[in-house]
């Protein structure tokens, strides 16, 4: 018998499975291929399965070592996903398999049970704000959670909505914050603007500019940031907009540039695997969300020693200091948006102050490398697992 079936422990590291849709362009998917490959082989083994396409991210987890591949399903597919992934997990026999995404949490799981997978956790990367759950996926979460042995988000924001609105019990919930490579993000580049690639884009060298990292889906609502853009353009006609990230409603967005008169002061980059140069290039970053959880985007731009100045939603402020690496402004108001900005593209002195602070914010308490033993403590402790190097872990907190 394995131990799957007798529930003895397996020596060696441990092994960890990961499912999740798909690796496209996002946080959440940024997140995923940066943890796997930065897990400490000698205590974790890491694999991961997409139940849809690869996505652009995709090779940077295999780039990273991390064993993975793509089941290409789709909706209707699924009852073929889930054999797929039950011959998968008989196979790679995991310890923990770790779940994101509705399709992947179910899919996932009720896999990991036919197979007698020891531990499932699913984790969480949204909040409030992104629809509520219908009646057949409570019920499916409901039936779930007695197999379930855990629940990881990213922001404390996310507790009311996790046991509130999802109904997960709070003694399963542990917050681990997402961290971000600084290495990424060096020191010495970080007033570094590439002269070549301001040209490409249109964008002269002495341009203030106005910068916005995410997918350009309705939730991130860059409408509010063209509309201050704007005011801004009126009072400093120089200014330039960078929106790095695509998606669906580019074309609206586009088409709202040139209504407000404005289409050749907006660059559209596109989505990057590459975004540190990009962030380089811009003087203050926004974020004009309506609903976030603890948005990858705000650490790399704090990581650049850029301000940032969001939207007050989910986690956000649990990493910008208000005043001090940036501000917050309500949601949908393009004028207090404008009124944050303006100072700093003026008061470029006061600007690389907040960024200073906002680098050392983030050196502190959201390194890439404090996230990554948040996760390690976190999956041992799932697994009812001591690590080997002898590491007495305390709590993480929820």
């Amino acid at each position: 018998m394995t131990a799957h079936d007798t529930g003895a422990a397996r020596s060696g590291p441990l092994r960890v499975l990961f499912v999740v849709p798909d690796l496209e362009h996002g946080g959440a998917e940024r997140h995923v291929t940066t943890l796997l490959p930065a897990l400490d082989r000698s205590e974790f083994e890491p694999s991961l399965v997409c139940i849809g396409d690869e996505g652009k991210l995709f090779s940077d987890l295999t780039a990273g070592g991390v064993r993975a591949r793509a089941l290409l399903r789709r909706k209707w597919q699924y009852p073929g996903a889930l054999i797929e992934l039950v011959a998968e997990m008989r196979r790679t026999r995991p310890d923990v398999v770790v779940t994101r995404g509705f399709s992947a949490e179910t899919l996932g799981r009720v896999a990991a049970v036919l197979v007698g997978v020891p531990h499932t956790v699913v984790w969480v990367h949204n909040s409030f704000g992104l629809g509520t759950r219908g009646h057949w996926r409570r019920l499916i979460d409901r039936v779930l959670d007695r197999r379930t042995s855990a629940y990881y988000g990213v922001a404390r924001a996310q507790i009311p909505y996790l046991v509130g609105e999802l109904g997960y019990p709070v003694d399963k919930v542990t917050i681990i914050h997402n961290g971000v490579d600084l290495a990424r993000f060096p020191v010495d580049a970080a007033t570094t603007r590439d002269a070549g690639l301001a040209a490409t884009l249109g964008i002269g060298a002495d341009d203030p500019v106005v910068g916005a990292l995410a997918v350009l889906r309705p939730e991130k609502d860059h409408a509010t940031l063209l509309r201050a853009a704007r005011i801004v353009i009126d009072k400093i006609p120089l200014t330039r907009v960078l929106l790095v990230g695509d998606g669906p409603v580019r074309p609206e967005l586009e088409s709202l540039a040139d209504r407000l008169g404005m289409a050749n002061r907006v660059v559209f980059a596109g989505a990057s695997n590459d975004v540190a140069p990009l962030l380089r290039l811009m003087d203050v970053v926004t974020l004009t969300s309506t609903s976030e959880c603890f948005p990858m985007a705000v650490l790399e731009a704090m990581a650049s020693g850029r301000p940032v100045i969001s939207t007050c939603v989910g986690g956000v402020p649990e990493v910008v200091d208000e005043g001090t690496t940036g501000h917050l402004v309500p949601v949908g108001d393009p004028v207090a948006l404008a009124a944050r900005l303006i100072p700093l593209l003026r008061d470029r002195k006061r600007s690389r102050a907040m960024g200073e602070a906002a680098r050392a914010r983030v050196e502190a308490d959201f390194n890439l490398e404090t996230s990554i033993h948040g996760a390690e403590r976190a999956l041992q402790r799932t697994a009812n697992r001591a690590p080997t190097h002898g590491t007495v872990y305390g709590s993480l907190g929820s």
